[in-house]
């Protein structure tokens, strides 16, 4: 009897700790943050005001805040090849921004 209550709790810590990994991730989805990271290098490119004034303009327009930018890029940081992934769509989303638009 109390085997088997100690595999049932060990069953539940498992699935339980799987369940927490699985639904942790970044606040700013992958989708957004290509939008936003591109925003912010552009802007820094051409625009002659301090980095910190371009994220908090970029970030308020896309209603997210610093803290969740910051909590995204730990999130990135802590996988080398999220980033990989992650610039790659950065790149293809720059090159689509320079298409030029197509007329009917």
């Amino acid at each position: 009897m109390i085997r088997n209550k100690s595999i049932v709790y060990a069953l539940l810590i498992i699935i339980f700790s799987i369940f927490i990994a699985c639904t942790e991730g970044p606040p700013i989805a992958k989708e957004k943050l290509v939008k936003i990271y591109s925003e912010i290098l552009f802007a820094q490119d051409t625009l002659k005001i301090p980095l910190s004034e371009i994220k908090q303009n970029v970030l308020s327009r896309y209603n997210f805040s610093e803290s969740d930018y910051k909590k995204t890029i730990e999130f990135y940081n802590s996988n080398p090849e999220r980033w990989q992934k992650f610039f790659d769509e950065v790149i293809v989303y720059v090159e689509k921004l320079k298409e030029p638009k197509k007329q009917p």
